[in-house]
Parts: C-alpha cells; sequence; structure tokens
C-alpha cells in the first residue's frame, strides 16, 4: 500500500522564503501530497503569496496572531490529523530537507521498529536528570542503518505517525518559543512510541556542514539573550510536566551559574543575560506562559 505523507510549514512574515521551501519539498524525490500553510503573520502577505500559486496540493491555515512555533505545530498536526495522512512532515519555512531524496530515505526506516512513532534526519540523546542534550557520536552512526534518539532536532526534517496524533499527543502552545521538539518528543517516548534517525543522512549532513568531529563548548557567548529566557522557562515547564525533579534542580544551579559567568564577557552582556535568567526564574515562579518577550 502506498505510503501518504504530507505536511505543515510554520510561516511568519517570510513570503519569499516560504514560496523557495515548498518548491524544493514538491521537488523531493518523494514528494508531500498535500502542504499545510500554517501563518503566524499579522499581515497577508503570506496569505496572497499562497494563492498567487494556484496550487490545489497547497492549503493555507491564518491563525490570525503570532502563535509562535509551539502553537503552529499544534495546529498543523490537528490539520494533518484530520486527512489521514500516514506521515505528517513538521517544518519550518526556512528550513527544507538538504537533499532531494530525504523524505525517501526517511520512509525507508520506518518499519524499522513495529511502534516508531517519530523519524528524522538528525536527533540527540537527552539527559533527563541533566537536563542537556547529548551529541550522538558519529562512529555511532557509521555502525547502523538507523539509530533510536530521544529527540529530532529543530528543523531537520521531523516526520510524525498518525499513530502518534490518534494517542492525541501534541505540542504544548503554552511554550511559544523553543524545545517545542523535545516536549513533543520526550512525550511521544513516555506514551511507548520510538523516534528514529537515519544513520546515513544523520552522516551526511554532518560532512556537508563539517561537523563530524564538533565537539560542543561548555558555554558561548550569546548573540540573542531572549533565546536564553525561553530556553531556561521552557526547560522548567518541561520538567514540572515530566516530573523530571532532578532535572529541574540541576537546571536552577546551571542557569544560576551562568548568570554570574556572563560578566566574563563585559559588564553591558552581564547584566543582560542575568536579566534574561532571572526573568525566566520568576515568569516560571508565577505560571506566566506563552508569548511574553519579543524575540529580536
Amino acid at each position: 500500500m502506498m505510503v501518504r505523507l504530507g505536511g505543515f510549514i510554520i510561516t511568519y512574515n517570510r513570503p519569499k522564503i516560504l514560496l523557495e521551501t515548498i518548491r524544493k519539498l514538491f521537488d523531493q524525490s518523494f514528494p508531500p501530497e498535500l502542504l499545510w500553510i500554517v501563518d503566524n503573520s499579522e499581515n497577508l502577505e503570506t496569505d496572497h503569496a499562497i494563492a498567487g500559486l494556484l496550487d490545489p496540493r497547497i492549503k493555507y491555515y491564518r491563525m490570525g496572531y503570532n502563535a509562535g512555533p509551539a502553537g503552529a505545530a499544534k495546529k498543523g498536526l490537528e490539520l494533518c490529523g484530520a486527512e489521514d495522512l500516514d506521515w505528517i512532515y513538521w517544518g519550518d519555512d526556512n528550513d527544507p530537507p538538504f537533499f532531494e531524496d530525504t523524505f525517501e530515505k526517511l520512509l525507508s526506516i520506518q518499519d524499522a521498529n513495529p511502534y516508531c512513532g517519530i523519524i528524522g534526519s538528525v536527533g540527540h540523546f537527552f539527559d533527563r536528570k541533566k537536563g542537556v542534550i547529548k551529541r550522538i557520536q558519529s562512529r555511532l552512526l557509521e555502525k547502523k542503518d538507523c539509530l533510536e534518539v530521544d529527540v529530532v532536532a529543530g528543523g531537520m526534517s521531523m516526520l510524525v505517525n498518525k499513530s502518534v496524533i490518534k494517542s492525541g499527543i501534541f505540542p504544548d502552545e503554552d511554550l511559544f518559543f523553543g524545545f517545542e521538539e523535545l516536549d513533543f518528543c520526550l512525550k511521544v517516548s513516555r506514551r511507548g512510541f520510538s523516534i528514529l534517525v537515519h544513520c546515513g543522512v544523520f552522516l551526511e549532513l554532518r560532512k556537508l556542514h563539517k561537523r563530524t568531529d564538533f565537539e560542543r563548548p561548555l558555554y558561548k557567548k550569546k548573540t540573542n539573550p531572549s533565546r536564553e529566557y525561553y530556553s531556561l522557562r521552557n526547560l522548567l515547564m518541561i520538567s514540572d510536566k515530566l516530573t523530571l525533579n532532578a532535572m529541574k534542580s540541576r537546571l536552577i544551579k546551571k542557569w544560576l551559574a551562568k548568570a554570574v559567568y556572563g560578566f566574563r564577557y563585559g559588564i553591558g552582556y552581564g547584566v543582560q543575560n542575568a536579566r534574561m535568567i532571572f526573568l525566566a526564574f520568576y515568569h516560571y515562579h508565577k505560571g506566566i506562559k506563552g508569548k511574553t518577550i519579543p524575540l529580536k
């Protein structure tokens, strides 16, 4: 039986980039039969751009406000779930697959595990005690055709099986931005589904970006401190939802240390960094969710 592949693309005020991404998706060797465009934009430019394509494979949904990647992803999965698709592509307007046969290769491993709920190009392990992403060593990828992971990385061609949607698992729209894929994948895993990555595609992407032997630094100066705010607040929210108390304790200690360490890069950066971190603690404590500060 032919696999029914469809999906959705989240977009926000980038119609030109979106149109190029749509083209690349339909140029896949195994293209989606339909695409929902979930539009977070406050204006109608994207609406008009999509209407001008006159393509029956494309459907459009306007959120009417900026729901962030988390809110738009929830709506996208709901819309695609109603289409009775076998696999649903979760995409962003600026992150099309890097290779033309990506979907074909990802779907080739769907039967590697009878409980496969998610497939992706790149994934990670996740330390549930420390609340940190753990990089997979390239030598492990070289030994396998596919690998079970804890989370598929954002923008890495995540495909969601319809059985996940039928189980009522969706992203948490309260996160707004940051770790919505992590939150979703951890919930999927807790319900007994496996999450797989295609090792061949994974390795090719590492070679393409020259990250085969990359080692993540302990701390890297942030160019956008507001992202730190959402990262911390959302990780604390996720630790509560999944009752990961050890993770929450480690996160608090780690980010307090980050607030101090940031002053190494100067008073201005240190103050801004510490402000974002303590604002995240405050909003988490008060239960303030969704979009709270602008993303610069």
